[in-house]
């Protein structure tokens, strides 16, 4: 009985720790981004259902058969019940019984060995390889801590649909935080494992059904693995306590937290790396102080402006940091998701040796114009090159970098600019600047915030962000330019971005205000 124990331990804290599955050079759908993938996800659900039911209606047939089959055999039996030498006696029944035991049982016994729901057998079986992959459940769930964490969302709010004060119409199964805990304990936080393993503990009484255990979850798997977490925060007697409740460990409670003891946990360290600035940020409740500088309309920038000035709004001087309200009208607007979703792929982040997949980076995104991209869109991209020259006052390339945040996507803290050289700063320079397009509302998370100026940007359709991200005169990069996107934590957030270089063409009669005092 130990030796399985041991066995069961080993298998399962493996299963956590381990689970690693390799998609380079596969295409596979951005599930948490992508709209359509969800949404063919859910349709392939519906149909997984549905051929589950049908499997379940062929069982029952089944079932019903064998239940009739065992009342009609019962009946003699019952009929001879405290009279059987009389009974037997007449050869009207004993016929039936020898040549029932002879003939019946052997029929039955083909019957119950016929496997039922063939079809629906093989239909989820070639369903199977369309599923997520374990990566994309391991990213999801990261996801939700990330917004657990960044939001400050206790387990128990969470499972509930509460998030960053605001309730959601949906909630968490013990299935789910049961993954989280696993995730957390992967990491080494122990005591928010913890934490979701007591919820997933309460959600298990309250909400308990066979199912459970049909899906992998069974109450020694969570008992095992919180005595775990308590034995790694050096709460011996509570560990104890927990096996001890528990019919199936109570017998070896003390074995298993001698081998806990023995063996202490290694973490992977893949955890977050979440600053208190930027959770303060991302918060609904915090509330920035009143700037001293203000809003006015810009008329300066080009002779365009002198006719339909900008509702500028002063956000910083050092670095300077501006907000443009109002600034593209709807139809654009449209016309520019038109053009960009049908491209969206899987965002990249420039390292060192170029554009790679970062997990800092959780988005789709594509750049306009694109090969073979529909005329019609030269035109609007035209009209926002220019509107970006009214903005900033600099003649800029007309390349625009369309981005998606969908469920739990963010952008970690980060700068623009590089500040080395790569192949975006190749025969142009470093990004002396910054426009960010917001295209839609995006009123639960996603908004753009810098941690070391205190300055939160939340996504309002129409809206522009404009800064530099370096000194205008001396071309120093300025480190308080370190900025990031908070989680998204309810439907989406579009928004497309645009980097001045630090050698395109300035017009010469228009240079943007100095930035320095």
């Amino acid at each position: 009985m130990l030796l399985f124990q041991s066995v069961h331990i080993f298998m399962f804290l493996l299963l956590i720790c381990n689970s690693k599955i390799t998609v380079n050079g596969i295409n596979r759908k951005e599930l948490l981004i992508s709209e359509s993938a969800k949404m063919d996800l859910m349709q392939l659900d519906m149909e997984l259902i549905g051929n589950l039911e049908r499997y379940a209606e062929q069982v029952e047939d089944k079932v019903a058969k064998l239940q009739r089959i065992v009342q009609e055999l019962r009946q003699p039996l019952e009929a001879a019940k405290g009279k059987e030498e009389e009974y037997l006696g007449n050869p009207l029944h004993s016929f039936p019984l020898i040549r029932h035991m002879y003939q019946d049982w052997r029929y039955i016994e083909e019957f119950m060995n016929k496997t039922v729901g063939e079809e629906q057998i093989d239909f989820l079986r070639k369903k199977l390889p369309e599923l997520p992959w374990q990566a994309d459940t391991e990213e999801a769930t990261v996801d939700m801590i990330r917004m657990a964490e960044t939001y400050g969302a206790k387990p128990w709010e969470m499972a509930q649909g509460l998030i960053d004060n605001v309730a959601f119409n949906t909630t968490l199964s013990a299935l789910d935080c049961f993954e989280i805990a696993k995730m957390y304990f992967k990491w080494g936080y122990f005591v928010e494992a913890h934490h979701w393993l007591v919820n997933t503990k309460s959600l298990l009484y309250t909400e308990y059904s066979a199912s459970y255990e049909v899906l992998g979850l069974n109450e020694k798997d969570v008992a095992l693995l919180q005595a775990r977490c308590l034995m790694e925060l050096d709460l011996k007697k509570e560990a104890k306590d927990v096996l001890l409740a528990h019919p199936e460990l109570a017998e070896n409670s003390t074995n298993l937290l001698n081998q806990f003891e023995a063996i202490p946990y290694r973490a992977v360290d893949s955890s977050l790396f979440l600053t208190e600035d930027y959770k303060r940020l991302c918060r609904s409740s915090f509330s920035p102080k009143p700037s001293r500088l203000h809003c006015r309309y810009n008329s300066t920038t080009s002779p365009f402006l002198i006719l339909a000035p900008l509702k500028m709004e002063e956000i910083s001087l050092e670095p300077y940091i501006v907000v443009y309200h109002d600034i593209l009208p709807d139809k654009d607007i449209m016309q520019l998701i038109i053009l960009a979703e049908p491209q969206l792929k899987e965002t990249k982040v420039f390292k060192k040796h170029g554009a790679t997949r970062a997990s800092e980076h959780t988005s789709l995104g594509t750049f306009l114009p694109f090969k073979d991209m529909d005329p019609s869109g030269e035109p609007l991209l035209d009209r926002l090159t220019q509107r970006m020259r009214d903005i900033t006052g600099i003649k800029l390339s007309d390349r625009y970098n369309f981005i998606k945040y969908g469920f739990g996507a963010h952008y970690s803290s980060h700068y623009d600019y590089f500040n080395a050289s790569n192949s975006d700063t190749e025969g142009r320079g470093d990004r002396i600047a910054t426009v960010i397009f917001y295209l839609n509302d995006a009123p639960f998370g996603g908004a753009t915030v810098f941690p070391r100026l205190n300055i939160k940007i939340p996504a309002e359709r129409g809206k522009v962000l404009f800064w530099y991200n370096m000194n205008g005169e001396t071309h120093h990069v300025d480190p308080n330019t370190l900025h990031a996107a908070c989680p998204v934590i309810y439907g989406s957030k579009l928004a497309m971005a645009a980097w001045i270089h630090e050698w395109e063409d300035v017009h010469p009669t228009h240079i943007p205000r100095k930035i320095n005092k």
